[in-house]
């Protein structure tokens, strides 16, 4: 009943963030790699819930006393086949995050070495775990089948070899997990944000760590491989496997829905002053023309665009480095001109 409602409650959420976030990057035409990666991971995320409450339904979570042979062999089958769905979509969640990070890095030398570490930490992570599963019993069958193995047509490897395997995925995810929630925060803190800014990043951030405490809580349940009961204890792993696919899906495409949240802010506000100035920065909605004649340059097609608002003069701008810094600030402006077609009287009366 917890896989159940669980499995119900996150795929809700989850799906409703990620189209959200889909869907605010996909009208700022900014979509890109981690965009298309997170929402790949929900899709096999939707897999890996529907193989999961399959294996419930058979008896996965059930003591093995309660089962018949066929119910306990299609709850293995189908948590055979879980385990590399799960592993594929993990691998994606935190490799969307890398490349957000990477994005955001374009300049910090040091902290993309660190990303493209931890990406490959993902990789190989999600390599044990593919191999493992696939090479622990031969034929694949055999994981689930075990008339194979009594029949002598199927051998499993010994279970410290399975052991072995689990703890060593298990302590990277981890090791992924904490970075994957530090990173972001160590790249927006030597930004010059106002306090308030990042203490609601360290919030979210928050969050997102709790995907590694769902891998911590999930670690005393591997030792029971060695148990008979096995597919009643294994429910606790698919449980918390779960719950941290959803946290990483959650986590990762929050962020990306405050833009959407100031549009709508935005949309009932008054506007600005006559005297404001746009600062023209990448990364939100492009600015419309309000249905005037804009003259735009040919080269901003497929960038998007935010106005940022102050009440200051343009002349009015302080330099915060001296002329042989190579740190600059580059304030474009962008004017809309109202054009009208004059009559042929019109232009007979001004002598035209």
């Amino acid at each position: 009943m917890a896989i159940f409602v669980t499995s119900i409650l996150f795929i809700f959420i989850s799906a409703v963030v990620v189209s959200l976030r889909v869907y605010v990057r996909w009208t700022e035409k900014s979509f890109w790699w981690d965009d298309g990666t997170m929402f790949a991971a929900l899709i096999i995320y939707n897999v890996t819930i529907g193989l999961g409450c399959r294996s419930v339904y058979l008896g996965l979570g059930t003591h093995r006393a309660d089962l018949t042979e066929y119910q306990e062999r299609e709850a293995r089958k189908f948590l055979a086949i879980w385990l590399p769905f799960y592993a594929a979509c993990l691998v994606l969640v935190k490799g969307s995050i890398c490349i957000t990070m990477l994005r955001l890095t374009q300049t910090m030398k040091y902290t993309r070495w660190c990303i493209y570490l931890l990406l490959w930490l993902c990789i190989c992570a999600f390599i044990i775990s593919i191999t493992g599963s696939a090479s622990s019993c031969r034929p694949f069958a055999a994981n689930w089948d075990l008339r194979l193995i009594a029949e002598g047509k199927g051998s499993c490897s010994p279970i410290t070899a399975v052991l072995g395997i689990s703890y060593t995925s298990t302590a990277i995810t981890i090791a992924t997990d904490i970075a994957c929630a530090i990173l972001p925060g160590i790249i927006l803190w030597k930004t010059q944000l106002r306090l308030r800014v990042k203490l609601s990043v360290g919030i979210l951030l928050s969050f997102g760590s709790f995907a590694s405490v769902c891998t911590m809580v999930r670690v005393p349940y591997v030792k029971y491989y060695m148990d008979d009961d096995l597919i009643y204890w294994l429910a606790n792993l698919v449980l918390w496997s779960n719950i941290e696919t959803a946290v990483g899906l959650i986590a990762g495409s929050v962020p990306i829905l405050q833009k959407l949240i100031m549009r709508h802010f935005r949309k009932y506000n008054p506007s600005p002053t006559p005297n404001s100035v746009g600062l023209v920065t990448f990364g939100s909605a492009p600015i419309k023309s309000r249905n005037r004649r804009v003259f735009s340059n040919p080269t901003d097609i497929g960038f998007s665009v935010t106005t940022v608002q102050t009440n200051h003069h343009p002349h009015d701008w302080e330099r915060l480095e001296d002329d042989s810094s190579s740190g600059r600030i580059r304030a474009d402006f962008t004017y809309e001109v109202e054009t009208s077609q004059a009559s042929e009287s019109d232009l007979v009366e001004r002598g035209g």
